[in-house]
């Protein structure tokens, strides 16, 4: 059985009630989905409270965070290329650099929550910063990565899009 990672900037969410249809349906068809979010809806509704996120990356144990901070240092060099288009590549401000650098580490926390699950390919929806913590985690356990873009990710909030796709197994727009 195909067991996939699915991360999504928040979730569940009352505005995209869909992503809980997509993951049910990923489950009927025989696909184990270990849920994540980087930050959880307080307060969704009836409707959403069915499935609830399985990781949840704005409220991690210091445990969690010692072992990404040793991730990150014993696979430094999978991370590496990431830093560097961070620091020195590309038109981002400041600010952005700043967050990403933060999603990196978020990455390797995911990562950290993520091992001994059997993970083959991490999802993430939206290409936010999400997808950055997606593609890092990825990264960091040698596995693949998709992600599903939508208007907004193309059009007003494309940072750092070059690397995203470049590193993604394959990318859906909707």
């Amino acid at each position: 059985m195909l067991t996939l990672a699915y991360l999504a900037n928040e979730f569940p969410s009352p505005v995209e009630p869909y992503v809980k249809e997509e993951i049910l349906e990923l489950e009927r068809r025989g696909v184990r989905v270990i849920t994540g979010t980087v930050r959880k809806v307080r307060s969704v509704g009836e409707a959403n409270s069915i499935l609830e996120p399985q990781i949840v990356l704005e409220s991690l144990p210091f445990r969690v965070i010692a072992q990404a901070a040793w991730l990150c240092a014993c696979k430094w060099m999978q991370i590496t290329p990431l830093i560097v288009r961070i620091l020195f590549c590309g038109g981002e401000w400041p600010l952005q650099r700043g967050k990403a650098l933060i999603h990196t580490f978020l990455g390797a926390c995911y990562a950290v929550c993520l091992r001994g699950r059997d993970i083959e390919h991490i999802h993430v929806h939206h290409g936010y910063f999400g997808s950055w913590v997606a593609m890092t985690a990825a990264r960091l356990l040698g596995i693949s990565f998709s992600m599903t873009l939508h208007g907004s990710d193309l059009l007003l909030h494309p940072a750092y899009l070059d690397v995203k796709l470049a590193a993604c197994t394959f990318c859906l727009t909707v």
